[in-house]
């Protein structure tokens, strides 16, 4: 089960940390590829860059619950919360403003896997440790 935790903590900070730094340091490019143009108002760049220093953040809080045995727990409870976060808002919005592209799309289904997958851990480790 560490094993576990940690490896699916690693990817969850993976894939927080690469999107969080696509959102900071190239907007233009990584809003871009899913048909927003962030350029036509400072206002609409800040507001798609804020959301970088979000998952930057939080993917740094998953990667040293990698690490520390002591933050673990309480990454994984946030991963869970985050990801299954970012998947209801997007379905959601699919009820409220039609389909998004594809590539939104597919970050929706990596959102709910990575949620779905530490609400499974949790719960397999809350059985072991009642067990």
């Amino acid at each position: 089960m560490l094993r576990l935790a940690q490896a699916y903590l690693a990817l969850a900070a993976l894939t927080a940390l690469l999107v969080g730094l696509g959102m900071l340091s190239m907007p233009v490019a990584f809003y871009g590829s899913y048909g927003i143009d962030p350029t036509l108002s400072p206002s609409l760049a800040s507001e798609l860059r804020s959301p970088g220093v979000l998952l930057t953040t939080i993917g740094l809080f998953f990667a040293y619950g990698v690490i520390s045995p002591q933050w673990r727990n309480l990454a994984l409870w946030a991963a869970a919360v985050f990801y299954l976060g970012y998947a209801t808002a997007r379905t959601l919005s699919l009820a409220l403003d039609g389909i998004p592209s594809s590539g939104l799309f597919a970050a929706g289904a990596l959102e709910l896997a990575l949620g779905l997958a530490a609400a499974a851990l949790l719960l397999i480790q809350r059985r072991t440790i009642a067990a």
